[in-house]
């Protein structure tokens, strides 16, 4: 029997064609976001900046306005009659300097917040990620483990930006869910499984430890599903939610797999968890350091943001998710990763 869709799974909202905001919508899990929105019949802004690629989003019927989170004058703007927001704009970074990350991913979700509650918005869906619990290399982690160290500043300020919500929903009465995806993946996915793929086709793909840690995938689509019940199930407001597919795949077997559907050789380079945090740690401060040089944009090729990513087990417990929100990962691994392969495919013919 195949899982409910999330209409199935929670009441629908009577009330069709109310005002979403969007942030983050050029990007993978904001531009799946707005599309199945649109299908689910809710009319969507999109905050963009002027310089986002925005060739996806003119495909659909929604409204894009331009700004950003660090301008408080385009977020009341945005913000304005909608009756929900979604946030999942941030800067993605293993390597930007500390004020950078901060003045997105905290100071930025405060204003957003700030702006939403002066808008009287109905409901504020925060995407975080599992990152927050600062890599523990655990089993079943759940949302009530409390991490006390973190390796890099991206972590951390997601940790930060959570506290800024909790905050704002207690002092404002804005209703929020926080949502917390581990390893996304699947068409679209540029940052992460076209760059793997890529890697992997130049065969300068390398695994830490061999590829034995969980990957703790989650299938973009699956990942929507639950960014649907959050708005629509009542029981999630003032909650944070794990989102993992709850699969025992690891590094290994995802490259393999992806390897072997590309017909390109598996990974064979792999090195110790200690070495690779070490060249990572020193790679990481030498491109900062240029950055402030020469105004350098390219990413260094080992941080230690990516060694934790692939040597440490990201296995998440799903089971909140899974009771409150009645949430079921829809999209099995197969099909996942088959669909996921052949956008890999049409990418790469596209750019032959």
């Amino acid at each position: 029997m195949s899982a409910a869709t999330p209409s199935e799974q929670a009441t629908p909202n009577p009330a069709r064609y109310e005002l979403c905001l969007l942030t983050g919508a050029s990007g993978f899990i904001g531009g799946r976001l707005a599309r199945r929105l649109t299908e689910e019949g809710y009319a969507v802004r999109c905050l963009v900046r002027p310089s986002s690629d925005t060739t996806a989003l003119e495909q659909l019927p929604v409204e894009l306005v331009s700004g950003d989170l660090t301008d408080a004058q385009s977020l009341a703007r945005a913000v304005a009659d909608c009756r929900y927001v979604f946030h999942s704009g941030a800067l993605v970074s293993d390597w930007a300097l500390k004020d950078e990350i901060i003045k997105i991913n905290v100071t930025g979700t405060r204003a957003l917040l700030e702006a939403a509650a002066d808008a009287s918005v109905e409901r504020f869906v925060h995407f975080s990620t599992t990152d927050v619990y600062g890599y523990p290399d655990a089993r079943a982690t759940d949302e009530s483990y409390l991490s006390t160290r973190f390796r890099n500043w991206y972590a951390q300020t997601k940790l930060l930006a959570e506290a800024e919500v909790r905050r704002i929903q207690a002092e404002r009465a804005l209703r929020t869910v926080i949502l917390r995806p581990a390893t996304v993946y699947g068409p679209g996915s540029v940052e992460v499984v076209r760059e793997i793929a890529r890697a992997i086709r130049k065969r300068n793909m390398l695994l830490i430890d061999k590829g034995r840690a969980i990957a703790g995938l989650c299938f973009v689509e699956n990942v929507i599903d639950a960014a649907l019940l959050a708005l629509r199930t009542d029981a999630a407001l003032g909650e944070a939610f794990n989102l993992s597919d709850g699969l025992s795949v690891t590094w290994r077997q995802f490259t393999d797999d992806l390897a072997d559907g590309l017909h390109c050789p598996h990974v064979r380079l792999s090195m110790p968890y200690t070495l690779a945090n070490g060249l990572g740690f020193t790679l990481e401060h030498g491109y900062r350091l240029l950055r402030r040089a020469t105004q350098l944009s390219t990413p260094p090729l080992l941080s230690r943001q990516a060694v934790q990513v692939l040597g440490k087990n990201h296995d998440f417990s799903n089971r909140k998710a899974r009771e409150m929100l009645r949430w079921e990962p829809r999209v099995g691994y197969e099909d996942g990763l088959e669909q996921t392969l052949a956008w890999l495919r049409s990418s790469e013919l596209a750019s032959a």
